[in-house]
């Protein structure tokens, strides 16, 4: 979907708003202010806000239910990514932590709307509200009288986009609706969001550039854990003795050799002692007794330094390929870096060993990013 101009966008948003304060059977539009612009709730289907930024600028933003596929990027989406310096950042930070699920952010600089890049193919659910005013209006009104009815909402919409709204204008809305209708609330609407003359509409201050401490709103507990394998990814290992082959691991190619297999990679996955406690890169649960001879290889190591999170053993006739990672997700494992389930597994390892032995993202499971949010780096972008 297109955006028209953002006049156009508010003035429907404004006759919306308008229209709810003139009966409670129009109540339900569900269009009012909010934090400084306009927001319309649709009960089950989503919501979309906007609100205007000093300069002639504007941003909207909501999220549907049905259509916003930008909500489950894993990593997640950094919907400001690339954002202009004026873009109200700390506001905009504000409604994403205030409405908890937000799938897109547009901003009109004043010639043109622009929103940051997504992972091809994936769409965002864009609504404004299209229709809707005249759609709303139409269940309403005298039935007898609906050839009016258009003429009404014309003159509406035009009082509207002129900063117009009066008595005269708002008395025959009222007039043609089934119920009683009352012409004060829906004036004093006008009057709050800039329509009626003398009156100015509400604008959100520009912003002075991208905050430095900038965190991303996570919608879901997932998202953390992928934004923590983003950083597990670019992180390496840290200098430490070469860890000492002891017979645990010898059974471990036994058992190989007797199934069959010429290659396991697996990594640590949950508390478990038992068959979930690691997991194939293929994301398949492992056999029992190879879990129980995995845990034995992986107690070899010592705690305090750390023991390996990512395991590789690949057989080539006699010979035998170790490869192990304790500080980092490496690049031939290839399943998900981090399943949700997987930190408190990992922020126990963190804590057992010595702080010299702890890779930087450590500190990012102690953080509750679900909460802080997480720093944009470690977010879904282009490159």
């Amino acid at each position: 979907m297109s955006l028209p101009h953002p006049e156009a966008v508010w003035t429907e948003a404004v006759m919306l708003a308008v229209l709810a304060e003139t009966s409670p059977e129009l109540s339900g539009l569900g269009l009012a202010p909010y934090l400084g612009g306009l927001r319309r709730d649709d009960v089950g289907n989503g919501w979309w806000g906007m609100a205007w930024v000093e300069g002639g600028r504007a941003v909207l933003f909501g999220y549907d239910v049905d259509y916003s596929q930008t909500r489950d990027v894993h990593p997640p989406l950094d919907l400001l990514a690339g954002g202009p310096d004026w873009l109200p950042w700390e506001w905009l930070h504000k409604v994403m932590r205030h409405a908890q699920t937000l799938a897109y952010v547009y901003w009109w600089d004043g010639s043109s709307w622009s929103h940051t890049p997504y992972p091809e193919g994936l769409r965002d659910g864009l609504t404004y509200g299209a229709d809707a005013v005249e759609d709303s209006y139409y269940e309403h009104t005298d039935a007898d009288r609906q050839s009016e009815v258009s003429g009404v909402l014309a003159r509406l919409s035009s009082a509207v986009a002129a900063g117009a709204v009066d008595r005269a204008v708002l008395e025959p809305v009222v007039e043609l609706l089934e119920d009683d209708g009352d012409v004060e609330p829906a004036l004093a609407m006008a009057t709050a969001l800039g329509a009626t003359p003398g009156s100015s509409r509400p604008e959100i201050a520009a912003g002075q550039g991208e905050p430095a401490d900038r965190r991303v709103y996570l919608i879901d507990p997932s998202h953390a854990a992928s934004a923590i394998g983003v950083a597990m990814r670019a992180a390496s290992e840290l200098e430490r003795p070469a860890p000492v082959a002891g017979p645990a691991l010898e059974r471990v190619v036994e058992w190989l050799r007797d199934s069959g297999e010429t290659a396991v990679t697996v990594a640590r996955a949950g508390n478990q002692t038992g068959s979930r406690s690691f997991i194939s890169a293929s994301l398949q649960w492992l056999d029992e007794r190879l879990v129980e001879l995995l845990h034995a290889w992986r107690d070899e190591d010592d705690a305090e330094q750390g023991r390996w999170l990512y395991a590789r053993i690949a057989l080539t006739g006699d010979q035998v390929t170790v490869e192990r990672a304790y500080d980092h997700a490496p690049s031939w494992w290839e399943g998900g870096t981090v399943p949700a389930h997987m930190l408190d597994r990992l922020r126990e390892e963190m804590h057992a060993r010595a702080p010299q032995w702890r890779p930087g993202w450590a500190e990012l499971l102690d953080a509750d990013l679900w909460k802080t949010g997480a720093p944009p780096e470690l977010c879904w972008r282009p490159s």
